[in-house]
C-alpha cells in the first residue's frame, strides 16, 4: 500500500494532463454536415425549401445558395436565410421531374470559404392536378310547402303569433299595474 502523500503526487500530473486535454480545442474543419432534401435522395413531394447545416457558423457576407432544375432554370426564390450554422432558401413549386442541383458558397465566421454542390431527384407526378372540391348531396328542395312556395306564412301561424302577442301584452299590463300600486302590508301590533 502506498502512502497518502505519494498517491496525491502521482495524481497531480494526471489531473494536469486531463485539464490540458479538456482546455485545448481541436481545429474543426468547415464542412457541410447535413442537407434537406438529403444529398442524392429522391423526393416525391415538392419541397418548400432547401436547408443546409454546417459544422460552424456562417455569415451573410460571401454566402450564396442556388437551386437549379434539370432544365437549368433557377427554382429557388432568392430568399436566403442564415441562422448560425444553418442556411435555408425557399423554393418555387417544383413541377419538372429529374435531378435538381444545389450549389452553395458560404463563408464561416473565421473567414474560411466552403464551395460545393449536390443533387437530389424530384420524382414528379405524371399530371399535377389541383384538388377537386367534394360534392355534398343537398336535401331535396323540389317539394316546397305552400308557405315556402309563396313566401308567406300560413293562416294558423298568423293566428298563433297574434294570440301570443295579445297574451304578452296582457302580462305586461298586469306587471305594470302591480308595480304602480304596491300593496302595503300593515303590521299588527302586539
Amino acid at each position: 500500500m502506498l502512502p497518502k502523500a505519494l498517491k496525491t503526487k502521482a495524481l497531480i500530473p494526471l489531473l494536469i494532463a486531463f485539464a490540458f486535454t479538456l482546455s485545448s480545442s481541436p481545429a474543426f474543419a468547415f464542412d457541410l454536415v447535413s442537407a434537406d432534401p438529403v444529398i442524392d435522395s429522391t423526393v416525391t413531394i415538392s419541397p418548400g425549401a432547401v436547408t443546409l447545416v454546417f459544422s460552424t457558423e456562417v455569415t451573410d457576407t460571401g454566402s450564396s445558395l442556388t437551386v437549379r432544375a434539370p432544365s437549368g432554370m433557377a427554382v429557388d426564390d432568392g430568399s436566403l436565410l442564415i441562422d448560425g450554422a444553418n442556411a435555408l432558401i425557399g423554393l418555387k413549386k417544383l413541377t419538372e421531374g429529374g435531378r435538381y442541383t444545389v450549389t452553395y458558397q458560404f463563408m464561416s465566421t473565421d473567414g474560411e470559404i466552403l464551395n460545393g454542390s449536390y443533387v437530389f431527384t424530384f420524382d414528379a407526378p405524371a399530371v399535377v392536378t389541383a384538388p377537386s372540391p367534394t360534392v355534398i348531396a343537398s336535401p331535396d328542395t323540389t317539394q316546397a310547402t305552400p308557405a315556402q312556395a309563396t313566401g308567406k306564412s300560413s293562416r294558423a301561424t298568423d293566428i298563433f303569433m297574434i294570440a301570443l302577442l295579445i297574451v304578452s301584452f296582457l302580462v305586461l299590463i298586469f306587471i305594470g299595474k302591480s308595480l304602480r300600486n304596491p300593496k302595503s302590508k300593515k303590521r299588527k301590533k302586539k
